[in-house]
């Protein structure tokens, strides 16, 4: 399950996010690409069994999520860090998941 994981921003393109806890709501397939197609159909990916048949998370990707407030609500701004930016993915960068 990738989709409502609740997990930790690690990288430091998003001033004051750093260290954070954050919410997925999307898959923004292939969005560090250069030749990213965001018309695609298959470019947002809000469903867990869509992102499995589609091969899952990969290290060109974003995800759209939303910062947890301190109720554990999560809030109205989402932002799209790339996912290897995300603790839940860091073994893209070595190609580990």
């Amino acid at each position: 399950m990738v989709i409502g994981t609740i997990t930790t921003y690690l990288g430091d393109e998003i001033p004051g996010l750093q260290g954070a806890k954050v919410c997925i709501f999307a898959v923004l397939r292939g969005a560090v690409r250069p030749d990213v197609d965001v018309d695609a159909e298959d470019f947002y990916v809000n469903e867990d069994a869509t992102l499995a048949r589609l091969g899952g998370v990969t290290a060109e990707d974003c995800v759209d999520v939303a910062p947890l407030r301190a109720d554990g609500s999560t809030s109205f701004v989402h932002v799209a860090p790339r996912a290897v930016d995300l603790e839940c993915f860091t073994g893209l960068k070595t190609g580990a998941q």
